[in-house]
């Protein structure tokens, strides 16, 4: 795809309607390009309609991933350098750590099916086909180990808002990287990192975000898909415009703020607090409440004895 039609598509991707000469001013083309690119994207097979004094709009909507969108927004990112689309793959993360040397700057692999996807504490991640969206973020930081704490927090608040702007959804989050609605999980990810003496060099960040309902996550009783929660239609080629810009704009203030400038509104979002839980760490399992969490990441649980826990690293139940 030619990189004026890719970026016209990014544009209509947002849904508002644009004029032919507000593109044009946009992407520093004259309007008759606009129009040529208007059909070859026609002739692809997307549906844009063009509307007297509005402009034109993309109505095409899609459960599906489309690479050509993809390629466009991970084209307008600030923070991606690379683009791996795979249709199917054993594991966006596996598949991070196998090319990651041959790469200097930040890449981003998805794909819509893994055959062995996987989650924190080595649990299988269910990925069928056409279901949802699987990602690992290969990200250079240069932070120290301590930083890292919180890079979850900051990750949960980006995926949280995508889906809450994206659908109007009441996401929520379950510490510390887990993103549910309704009860049930939609989401999880899992933070691996290369580091040395003390710095992190590289974070893997892979992303599993169930869009569709399946045989296999029904079976669960426990999880639920962005489509299952919807009464309207959903695009996922949006949804992933948006959680990208989500992405990019936390993971800036993840790189030059404190947790404690976004903490209120992941607080706000957080679905931890006024309940009993279940807290497993790697010393121990206690049920209690969660009072707060710190500057630094930190969970601060009471227990049912009244002792006072400050924990870093824990499976939580609901």
């Amino acid at each position: 795809m030619s990189k004026t039609k890719t970026e016209i598509l990014s544009l209509l991707m947002e849904g508002n309607y644009l004029s032919g000469a507000k593109l044009a001013e946009m992407l520093g083309v004259s309007r008759t390009a606009v129009w040529k690119n208007i059909q070859r994207l026609k002739e692809d097979g997307y549906s844009i309609e063009a509307v007297t004094n509005k402009g034109y709009r993309l109505v095409e909507a899609s459960g599906r991933i489309n690479e050509s969108l993809l390629a466009g927004t991970v084209q307008e990112s600030q923070l991606f350098d690379d683009l791996i689309y795979k249709n199917t793959i054993d594991s966006t993360q596996n598949h991070a750590f196998r090319i990651l040397d041959r790469y200097d700057g930040n890449i981003v692999i998805v794909s819509g099916h893994q055959t062995s996807g996987r989650g924190r504490f080595k649990r299988e991640w269910l990925s069928p086909a056409a279901t949802g969206l699987y990602m690992s973020l290969v990200l250079r930081p240069n932070v120290t180990n301590q930083n890292m704490i919180v890079f979850n927090l900051f990750l949960s608040l980006a995926v949280s808002d995508a889906i809450r702007e994206a659908t109007g959804l009441e996401s929520g989050i379950k510490w510390p990287n887990d993103i549910f609605i309704n009860d049930k999980k939609v989401c999880g990810f899992l933070t691996e990192v290369i580091s040395a003496d003390n710095i992190v060099e590289t974070i893997v960040c892979g992303i599993g975000i169930n869009i569709n309902p399946s045989v296999e996550t029904d079976a669960l009783g426990t999880a639920t898909s962005i489509t299952d929660e919807l009464d309207n239609e959903f695009d996922v080629n949006r949804f992933i415009s948006v959680l990208f810009r989500k992405i990019e704009y936390y993971y800036d203030k993840f790189l030059h703020e404190s947790f404690s400038e976004i903490k209120e509104d992941w607080l706000d979002q957080a679905i931890i607090f006024n309940r009993e839980l279940t807290i497993t760490t790697v010393r121990e399992k206690l049920r209690g409440k969660a009072l707060d969490i710190t500057d630094e990441g930190y969970l601060i649980i009471l227990d049912g004895d009244h002792n006072i826990h400050k924990v870093i690293s824990a499976d939580i139940e609901i």
